[in-house]
This record gives C-alpha cells, sequence and structure tokens, in this order.
C-alpha cells in the first residue's frame, strides 16, 4: 500500500493529525495512530458514511472501500462483544457483510450499501424488546430515511452517469432485483467468506499500527485482535440462525424498492408522470357534469338514507377521527353512519378503489366480501358514497395486513349530499356498505398490492378521457 493511497483512503475518515504533515509524512507513529483512530471508529455517523459510499462508487479512492468495510465489522464485533446472545447485533454484521458481496457491481454496491447501513442502524437505536416484535416494523422509519438517502444519492450527477453507462433505466428496479436474489441465494458460506476477507484487510492494518506506534498502542491493536477473533470463532451458529429474519427482511426492502420504483417512473414512457389525467375538482363542477339526466349512483333527492355520525366514536388504541385529528383522518366520523371499532387479523387482504391520481395509502377500505359485491363503478359510487370529485375509480388495490393486526374503524357508509349555492341539498349518494377507515400511518407499503384495473374504465359521466401520460397500474405512495 503506497503513502498517498493510505493517505486518501484515511482521508475520508478522519483528518491527518498536524505532526503527520509537519513531518513530510514521515512520522510513522502519528500515522499508526490514525489508522488506529478510524478502524476503530463508529459506522453510525450519517456523515461519514454518505463520504464513504459516494468515494466508493464513484470516484473510487483506492483502498477507501476496504477501510470503510474493516471499521464497520470492528464496530459490528463490538456491539456483539457486549452480549453475544444479542441476535440481533448478529443480523447488523449479517447486513454489514452482505453489502461486501462481490457479485455486486461497485455502483450497486455503494447504494445497497446505504440500504443495509439504515437497516444496521434499527439495532443500535432501537430497544431489544421492539426489535424482538418484528424487525422489518422496527426498521421501518430508517429504511424510509435510507430510501431518502439513495434517491439524494441518485440525483447526483456522477451517479447519473454511471447510471446511463449501465443501462439502468430504472434503478429501483435492479436493485430490488438484485436484493431479491441476494435473499433467495443466501447461506453461511458466502457470509463467512466476506467476514474471513475483511478480517485479513484488518490484521494488515492492525499490523502498520503495531510495527509503526508505540507499544502502548500495540496492546490496544492486540486486544481488538483477540476480540475479533473470539467473535469470529463463534459465529458459524449464531449467523446460521439468523440467516432467515434476514432473507425476510431483504423481500420486504425489495418490495419497498419496487414500490419507489413505481412512484418514480409511472407513465408507460419511464419518466415523471405528467398527471394529464383530471377529475371533476369540485361538487358544484360534478353536479353541471350529471346535466340534465341523474346519474345510476346518483338520486335527485334531499332525504339521506343513512344519515352521518353527529359525533366521533372514540377507543383508546384506535385511530383518531375527530374534527381534532390530523389529516387526512379529521372528520372522518362524518363518512359513517354508524361505527365500531375493530381489528383486522393477520394476512387479511383489504380492497380500495382508486384513480390513476389518488394515493394508495389513504383512509378508505372494504373487505374482501364487500369488494366482491361490487359489479359496476355505478354501484360502488351508489353503496361507499363517493363523489366523483373525490375518487375518479378505474383501478384497485390490495393491502395484506401484516402480523399484528391493524385497528380500525368499522361500519356502513354514511349517505353523502350534493348541495347547490344556496345551501339545499340537490342530489344524493345512498352510502350503506359496510367501510373501512384506518390510519394511513399504520400501512406498511411491503404490503402493498399491485395495483388492478377494475374494468369499470375511467369516466363517471360517460364520454372519454386523454390517458397520454396516465399511470395506469402503477402504485401511487403519498408521504405521511
Amino acid at each position: 500500500m503506497e503513502w498517498d493511497d493510505l493517505e486518501n483512503a484515511l482521508a475520508w475518515f478522519k483528518s491527518a493529525p498536524g505532526e503527520w504533515i509537519d513531518s513530510g509524512r514521515q512520522n510513522l507513529e502519528a500515522a499508526a495512530q490514525w489508522i488506529w483512530e478510524v478502524i476503530q471508529g463508529d459506522f453510525n455517523d450519517e456523515q461519514t458514511t454518505a463520504q464513504v459510499v459516494t468515494g466508493t462508487v464513484v470516484s473510487m479512492i483506492p483502498f477507501v472501500d476496504q477501510v470503510c468495510d474493516v471499521r464497520d465489522v470492528v464496530a459490528n464485533c463490538r456491539k456483539i462483544n457486549e452480549d453475544t446472545s444479542n441476535s440481533w447485533a448478529w443480523v447488523a454484521l449479517v447486513l454489514t457483510l452482505i453489502g461486501l458481496f462481490p457479485t455486486f457491481g461497485s455502483l450497486a454496491k455503494g447504494c445497497l450499501k446505504i440500504l443495509f447501513a439504515y437497516g444496521r442502524k434499527t439495532v443500535f437505536r432501537t430497544a431489544k424488546a421492539t426489535m424482538d416484535s418484528g424487525f422489518w416494523n422496527a426498521s421501518r422509519p430508517f429504511v424510509e430515511a435510507g430510501i431518502g438517502k439513495l434517491n439524494e444519492f441518485l440525483q447526483r450527477p456522477a451517479v447519473r452517469r454511471a447510471l446511463r453507462r449501465l443501462r439502468w433505466h430504472n434503478p429501483y428496479r435492479e436493485l430490488a432485483t438484485l436484493v431479491r436474489e441476494t435473499a433467495g441465494s443466501l447461506n453461511i458460506g458466502k457470509v463467512l467468506t466476506e467476514f474471513d476477507k475483511v478480517i485479513r484487510a484488518f490484521r494488515s492494518l492492525v499490523d502498520k499500527v503495531k510495527r509503526w506506534g508505540p507499544d502502548s498502542l500495540g496492546r490496544q491493536a492486540d486486544e481488538l485482535t483477540r476480540m475479533v477473533a473470539r467473535i469470529r470463532g463463534m459465529a458459524d451458529a449464531p449467523l446460521r440462525r439468523v440467516l432467515g429474519p434476514v432473507s425476510d427482511w431483504l423481500n420486504r426492502l425489495a418490495r419497498r424498492l419496487e414500490i419507489e420504483s413505481d412512484m418514480a417512473y409511472r407513465a408507460s414512457t419511464n419518466s415523471v408522470n405528467p398527471h394529464h389525467y383530471r377529475r371533476v375538482s369540485n361538487d358544484a363542477e360534478e353536479m353541471q357534469s350529471m346535466g340534465s339526466r341523474t346519474p345510476a349512483w346518483a338520486d335527485a333527492s334531499s332525504q339521506l338514507r343513512y344519515r352521518p355520525l353527529r359525533a366521533a366514536p372514540s377507543q383508546a388504541g384506535w385511530p383518531d377521527i375527530s374534527g381534532h385529528a390530523r389529516r387526512p383522518m379529521s372528520d372522518a366520523y362524518k363518512t359513517f353512519h354508524s361505527a365500531r371499532a375493530a381489528t383486522i387479523p393477520e394476512g387479511e387482504v383489504l380492497y380500495r378503489v382508486v384513480d390513476p391520481a389518488s394515493g394508495d395509502n389513504s383512509i378508505c377500505w372494504m373487505r374482501k366480501a364487500e369488494f366482491d359485491k361490487l359489479k359496476s363503478k355505478d354501484g360502488w359510487r351508489r353503496h361507499f358514497a363517493v363523489k366523483a370529485n373525490w375518487n375518479a375509480n378505474g383501478e384497485y388495490v390490495t393491502y395484506t395486513v401484516p402480523r399484528g393486526g391493524l385497528r380500525v374503524w368499522e361500519g356502513p357508509a354514511a349517505s353523502q349530499a350534493y348541495k347547490d349555492a344556496s345551501g339545499a341539498t340537490r342530489y344524493t349518494l345512498e352510502g350503506g356498505y359496510s367501510q373501512i377507515v384506518l390510519d394511513p400511518a399504520h400501512l406498511d407499503r411491503t404490503q402493498l398490492g399491485r395495483r388492478r384495473p377494475t374494468g369499470w374504465g375511467y369516466t363517471s359521466f360517460g364520454g372519454s378521457v386523454s390517458m397520454v401520460g396516465v399511470p395506469t397500474l402503477k402504485n401511487n405512495w403519498y408521504g405521511n
């Protein structure tokens, strides 16, 4: 390893000590201290992680990736050494080692290191009891932060040039495929091979610390070496035990990347959707669109068959749907004729009718039995009392309830009124079918199914609509 290479690599982590510069880069003891401080560093520092990934993938600074790998594995070993029975610390080590797999190209490796780093943060910043209730659920806030960092990273000019060279027109889809393939082929042999490679690099750096540094530093280096060797010696069994949870986490991460792909590349042209498609914007426009003939899904009447609730129901642990709730939950109780607190069990599939511009993760859903009763757009609008300016229909999406169930409000949909400028009710929607209102913040993106056509078309008042740029059958998840 040349001095320039070593200095360039270490500079990504820590500025060179003054005595190293003042001596014309000949003070070996200062260099030893520099290396020592870097390799036992804490990989949870976000700025440093971003610098390392950039250097590894784009600039390709010699030895930066190797020093980064050593530092991260040493930090993992330290955490495991605190409690070798903590399975989640071993999970963090596996995520570190997977990020080093040689089957990933340099660009893919850099992107995945970002995501895996945020997966590790779950282990080191979340209570063990929370982790035990479900690794994916506990990691979701960190995964979302990682997705955000990945999105920023992919917008960098140098990264965009690399994407073009690789012909990665949809990087999220490419990464999802790699993550899913990794989950399917994960085995103990691959993981231990990477562990051994990093330990060899670690020993090489420690050797320099011992040769160049004082005896006191050498003794600390020997102690750290023994600790890493001890963790490696016991690694086989605990690593085997956690491969299953890691594979499950990787598959969920792959699904999250697929959803990000659908969100970023909604139009069939692989460009950001221009949203030419639009629904009527308000009740007045909708009533004008009805013309002289009342549509089959509405009634020219002022009578409400299922009157809305006058007050919001409340129960501890269930979503707030009162007038004081945050959006989009505020006043949701008014969409009910009556409502009860319910828990949807794990594995049940919920349904939601959507249009191309509406979000998948909104508040109104239904059970499969209710969805199966719908034979047309008219029936859906009438019995769920859905105004055309709320949702223009055309597609539907499903959601599979994960472990732990989902707390919701359920009951017959209230009738809805269309009022003219004087406040008089001109038309009504009947309502009466059983709807579900939930908090979108409680939804897990990885449990969302792909959009499918309802077969009802995309119009509410006849005629046709331009489908240019319409993101049909593409998931659309809004931030909570």
